[in-house]
This record gives structure tokens, sequence and C-alpha cells, in this order.
């Protein structure tokens, strides 16, 4: 903001100016904190999914992957998947499910809700670091 003097009838455009230049700086440094955590994210739960060779060799993390979309003012909006056919294992191999004869339970493998734990702390910080301006 420059140090010309303002008059009290403009004050309010002066303001709002600044209010938008403020909050597309935030957002920028958002998007950035949300990519950076995006990435960690598939990284992280690329290394520590299930692996199963009876399948071929076809490993669970070949299809994890991530995309943004852009949401106009708001920002970009970043999402974890899995891509077909394999999104239909995410659920069980992560809660857990019945074995093959039905006579049990195979537990579940908490490998999203760990890397997303590790990640969110980051991220979080780095979102509050951008509010604040530091």
């Amino acid at each position: 903001m420059s140090k010309e003097l303002i008059s009290p009838a403009d004050l309010s455009a002066v303001l709002t100016e600044e209010l938008t230049i403020y909050a597309e700086d935030v957002q920028k440094k958002i998007d950035k904190a949300g990519k950076t955590a995006i990435d960690e994210l598939v990284r992280i739960t690329k290394d520590t999914a299930p692996f199963d060779i009876r399948h071929h060799g076809k490993h669970f993390a070949d299809c994890i992957a991530s995309n943004a979309r852009k949401q106009g003012q708001t920002g970009t909006v970043y999402t974890w998947y899995v891509k077909p056919p394999c999104y239909r294992l995410t659920h069980l191999l992560v809660h857990g499910h019945m074995n093959r004869t039905g006579t049990g339970r195979v537990k579940g493998d908490p490998f999203l809700h760990n890397a997303w734990d590790k990640v969110r702390k980051q991220y979080e910080k780095d979102v509050e670091e951008a509010v604040k301006g530091d």
C-alpha cells in the first residue's frame, strides 16, 4: 500500500483492493501447499501400499494417482484417487474384508490413514504460515 493520503470517501475502494491482493497472495500460497501435500501423499501411499504377487506382479500402487481441478476464485482442489479397476480394492485394503472362504476376516492395512496423518501436519503448518504471511 502506498503512503498517499486517502479521503474517507475512497477508503472502502482502497481497502477492497488491498484485501483482494492479500487474498490472491494467500490463495497462491495455499495452492502451492496443496500441490506439495498431494504429491507427498501420493508418494507415501505408493511406497506403503500393499503388494499382492499372486496377481501377475501387478502392484496396487501403480493405480494410485492425483488430479487438480481449478475452482474459479477459490483456488485449486487436489484429489487423491485410485484408477480403475483397482479403485474397488481401496476400501477393502484399508478396512479389511472377509477371506475367500468366508470363515474369517482379513485385517485392514491403514496405509492411507497413516500417510494422511504424516502429510496433514505439514499441510496445516504451511496453510497457517500462508494466512499469517510468514
